[in-house]
């Protein structure tokens, strides 16, 4: 992940400014990574943007508001009733 890649993420998830620049600055010469990102945010008072907890999500929780109806494919080949 690139430097200009975390900070535009970072922007796009309203974190200000200053704690991007402060971000940026503190990991400026080493590699970047999502976790230490995530975890210098948590300590800044910012949600996760980087990591993802799955644990935090339910087994089914999440797809049971799915109001789309199940769809019955069509068969390849043609079927002719009488």
């Amino acid at each position: 992940m690139n430097v200009s890649d975390v900070v535009f993420e970072m922007e796009l998830s309203g974190v200000d400014s200053a704690d991007i620049a402060d971000i940026v600055k503190l990991y400026g010469g080493r590699v970047i990574s999502s976790e230490l990102i995530d975890e210098e945010l948590l300590n800044r008072g910012y949600p996760k943007i980087f990591t993802i907890d799955y644990d935090s999500y339910d087994e089914y929780g999440v797809w049971e508001d799915d109001e789309y109806n199940s769809t019955e494919k069509f068969p390849h080949k043609q079927q002719y009733f009488d």
